[in-house]
């Protein structure tokens, strides 16, 4: 009995650890998040609108967040004539710091927030930790990866958008 009990927990462990970058869920959590210009904006709006959808997680003080910048710029630029939406979700407090990276950067897709930086409500509806935090969705609404970054975020958009 012991050695089945060590055996099913051994799996779960494994099946745990390996589910990281790659799976799907069922569904995806809705938010309401403000924009920069001061409207208002909800996951909904993109998720599940036969398009695939990447939310990028970040910050304008975020060292990692400004180096992983220019691959998701990459990605949108490649991608977008694909199917592929994002949708920035900062978690700076200050709008003017916010507002600036958004230029310096020259990000042209949808940015939103709810200007509650490590306590923001949608951050934590998906379990974010630490920044840069990508999550990608497909057509369907159903979260297809999570976590991915530089080469692997490329690859993973490329298996899911191919090029006809």
């Amino acid at each position: 009995m012991k050695k089945l009990s060590l055996c099913v927990l051994s799996i779960v462990l494994f099946s745990t650890i390996s589910f990281a970058q790659d799976y799907k869920e069922p569904d995806f959590k809705d938010a309401r998040l403000a924009t920069l210009k001061g409207d208002s904006i909800s996951l909904s709006d993109y998720i599940g609108k036969h398009k695939f959808v990447l939310i990028d997680f970040w910050a304008s003080w975020c060292g990692p967040c400004m180096r992983e910048m220019p691959n998701v710029k990459a990605a949108y630029e490649k991608y977008k004539s694909r199917g592929l939406e994002i949708v920035g979700i900062s978690l700076d407090r200050d709008k003017a710091a916010w507002e600036g990276a958004v230029k310096r950067v020259g990000i042209t897709w949808p940015q939103a927030t709810d200007y509650n930086a490590q306590g923001s409500k949608v951050a934590n509806l998906y379990g974010v930790q630490y920044i840069p935090y990508i999550v990608v969705f497909d057509k369907n609404g159903k979260m297809v990866a999570k976590n991915l970054h530089g080469e692997k975020l490329l690859e993973k958009l490329e298996e899911l958008m191919p090029a006809k």
